[in-house]
């Protein structure tokens, strides 16, 4: 008998969750049955996916993914639990020019590194907003990466930094640029038997900084109204734009994306007033925001080019104080 048939599963059902409209009442809810999988190891949980013919969900933490479970926007009939692969996916490693994040690395463990600080501090400035301390220490990167929606607070980030996945089947590996990765909300490019192993990106070359802003209704525990990275390489008279990479939550659509055409804008330019200025214009006509309760699409566009020069002011201004 394989290992796969011979696995026990673990039958589960959530059933009381709080009801908040009641501080002293609570609230009995029941989930649909579902059964779960804990792995052995990295390449059990492969072989696992590459065998299984039913609606199977990747989980660590469910911070994500456990609220929907519950709101009956996700129903899978099995979950992948790999939270104990911390051996092989959890990790911040530097190779060389690259940085390699393992899909279970929590967002506490990016405040806490050291690699993000200066050039790569937008990381540390985005992982500080990401909702209270007790999500931070349980929340992953793989998984914020792989809900693939406007809410995600490190997608914009990864996406300014040229961030790509890499995937894992039992059949062998793939990456591919993250930008790519996300295809619409909630979907991503993974087939039925891959797993989000890694998030690599280059390490800023040259005279670079990057910077991040977010916007909520409050100051902690939101979903961003907007939150707009860039990441900025000045030329070595450290006025010329050599790159600009800018990614906000939204662009069009409900999906995290580059604003390519303001970047494409900026480059070859010298940072000025004027060029900001200008740089704004052009990100506005590159939006198509659309509205809901927590902004109108002009609100969220006002919010967004008054960010592109908060940021671009930030980072060159850096850029000038580098060693």
């Amino acid at each position: 008998m394989s290992t796969l048939e011979a696995a026990a599963y673990t039958r589960f059902e959530w059933m009381k969750f709080f009801n908040s409209a009641s501080p002293l009442s609570w609230q009995t809810v029941s989930m649909p049955s579902m059964e779960l999988y804990s792995p052995t190891d990295l390449n059990d949980a492969l072989r696992f996916m590459e065998h299984g013919d039913r609606s199977v969900a990747v989980i660590a933490s469910g911070t994500d993914l456990l609220p929907r479970m519950r709101k009956r926007q996700a129903s899978p009939s099995v979950l992948l639990d790999i939270s104990s692969l911390t051996e092989d996916l959890r990790y911040i490693r530097q190779s060389g020019g690259t940085v390699r994040l393992g899909a279970l690395t929590t967002v506490a463990e990016l405040l806490e590194s050291p690699l993000f600080d200066d050039r790569l501090s937008m990381i540390k400035e985005a992982a500080r907003l990401f909702g209270a301390p007790q999500v931070r220490n349980v929340a992953t990167v793989g998984g914020n990466v792989c809900s693939a929606a406007s809410s995600e607070d490190l997608i914009p980030v990864l996406m300014a930094l040229e961030a790509e996945v890499k995937l894992l089947s039992a059949k062998g590996g793939r990456t591919m640029p993250l930008t790519d990765f996300i295809v619409g909300k909630r979907e991503t490019a993974l087939e039925p038997s891959e797993i989000l192993a890694e998030v690599s990106f280059p390490l800023p070359q040259g005279h670079s900084w990057t910077a991040y802003e977010k916007l909520g209704r409050r100051n902690m525990l939101i979903i961003a109204i907007v939150n707009e990275a860039l990441s900025l390489t000045l030329e070595d008279d450290l006025r010329t734009v050599r790159s600009a990479r800018i990614a906000l939550n939204r662009v069009s659509g409900k999906i995290p994306a580059l604003a390519v055409k303001t970047g494409g804008f900026l480059e070859g330019r010298k940072v000025s007033e004027g060029t900001i200025a200008e740089a704004q214009k052009v990100l506005a006509a590159e939006l198509s925001l659309t509205s809901d309760f927590r902004g109108s699409g002009a609100y969220r566009t006002e919010l967004v080019q008054a960010y592109l020069k908060r940021l671009m002011d930030r980072c060159s201004r850096k850029i000038g104080e580098a060693p």
